[in-house]
């Protein structure tokens, strides 16, 4: 008999915060479309029929924001990028008047 070992969350700390983050993404980019179309088919025909076009495009914007989800969760890059953007702000110089 084998035991399952229970699972160590503090191992699958990223995992679970990008999942999140990618749900998060898709729920918010589709839930507008769909409850606005369920309004429409049930109650009122005629429901935000001027912004259900403009809807219909956001979940488009799913695949541009994946690889910025994605690369986001990778800490070596982070703070690359962040030491980036340290440099260039250390780099002003001001006008002596």
């Amino acid at each position: 008999m084998s035991r399952q070992q229970g699972v160590n969350w503090r191992r699958h700390r990223r995992m679970v915060l990008q999942l999140w983050v990618m749900s998060s993404l898709h729920l918010g980019l589709w839930l507008p479309l769909v409850t606005t179309t369920l309004i429409e088919m049930n109650i009122q025909p005629l429901f935000m029929i001027d912004h259900l076009e403009t809807m219909q495009f956001a979940p488009y914007f799913i695949p541009l924001f994946l690889p910025m989800i994605c690369l986001s969760s990778q800490p070596e890059l982070m703070s690359k990028i962040k030491n980036l953007i340290r440099i260039r702000r250390m780099n002003r110089v001001s006008a002596v008047t």
